[in-house]
């Protein structure tokens, strides 16, 4: 076992600006996908890319990892100078340690921990799937102004679709169809996440 490569993986930029997380954090969010692509598209032959895209970013999404992280990791073997740490600190320490049992131990392993601490907990857990609600949370935190613009309306009335267009200030980032203004919504504020984060 390659105990310093777990050292890094608990370690903030903070505690230690050359030797820290961020690089294995780089190699676990890859590993991380590669694996949840694989085990959804071998457990579930018969969705459409559409279903893969939607459930992988459910999974490896920041929100998910960040709970998930929490729940698994002891906050007091992070080393950091931080004076709170944050939630998404939890997250990239797990994305790390990902990347470090792929290194030490190998693809196989790495596997096994993908499933067992995080593809199986995000089945038990209530994964936020609002993604208005995302966009909004994440313009808060960055102050950036969102608006949802209406900007075509089509067909009878009993078979309406709409055009909504979503605007970062001021700039049109996405724009999505639905049979409703709430789905349109919907779907373009995922487009617009995919874009942003």
């Amino acid at each position: 076992m390659d105990a310093k490569l777990y050292k890094s993986a608990f370690t903030h930029s903070t505690f230690n600006k050359k030797d820290n997380y961020e690089r294995l954090e780089f190699l676990g969010d890859a590993i991380l996908n590669s694996i949840v692509s694989e085990y959804l598209f071998t457990e579930f032959k018969n969705k459409d890319e559409g279903f893969y895209s939607k459930t992988r970013s459910n999974i490896v999404g920041r929100k998910n990892l960040n709970l998930i992280g929490k729940e698994i990791l002891p906050s007091h073997k992070i080393q950091n100078k931080l004076k709170h740490i944050s939630d998404n600190v939890f997250g990239n320490v797990l994305e790390s340690i990902i990347g470090a049992v792929y290194l030490d131990l190998g693809y196989n392993t790495s596997k096994d921990f993908v499933i067992k601490y995080v593809i199986e907990k995000t089945n038990t857990k209530s994964v936020d799937q609002n993604y208005k609600s995302k966009i909004l949370e994440w313009s808060q935190l960055e102050k950036k102004e969102i608006k949802f613009v209406n900007s075509i309306q089509k067909g009878p009335d009993h078979k309406k679709e709409y055009l909504i267009e979503l605007f970062v200030d001021g700039n049109k980032i996405s724009e999505s169809w639905g049979n409703t203004i709430k789905s349109a919504e919907q779907k373009s504020a995922e487009i617009a996440i995919k874009i942003v984060s």
